[in-house]
């Protein structure tokens, strides 16, 4: 019996690695530019089309909205490219040293976001 879980543990652990993969060098390039921080992905979605990730990069970085702030732990900006839209969330926990950054897809308004890459920003080291 314990064999059986241990082996079903370590199914479902491959499984979960799988799907997820590191985020593309353009994404990276992506945030780094709107954020002017350095960018350490850690998730991505592994179902993500290269379409979408094309649209999204080939969008000037002067297209993205300027940053809202509704509260000083967040801060979000918007990009709209016709009926897709995209969103960079930037959440500063004050238990950790630094902020987490979020790529979010929308295919239509409705729709859920899709995660198209997550990390940690750093300051740039010039």
């Amino acid at each position: 019996m314990n064999r059986l879980l241990l082996l079903l543990g370590m199914l479902l652990t491959s499984t979960a690695y799988a799907q997820t993969k590191m985020a593309s060098p353009a994404l990276v390039k992506l945030i780094e530019g709107i954020t002017s921080k350095t960018f350490t992905p850690d998730t991505t979605v592994a179902g993500l089309s290269d379409e979408a990730i094309a649209v999204v990069t080939k969008e000037p970085i002067a297209n993205w909205s300027l940053p809202q702030t509704p509260s000083p732990q967040l801060s979000y900006q918007n990009l709209i490219v016709g009926k897709q839209s995209y969103r960079l969330v930037v959440v500063k926990n004050p238990q950790a040293s630094l902020p987490v950054a979020t790529l979010l897809h929308y295919t239509t308004a409705e729709d859920k976001p899709t995660i198209m890459a997550r990390g940690t920003l750093q300051p740039k080291k010039e």
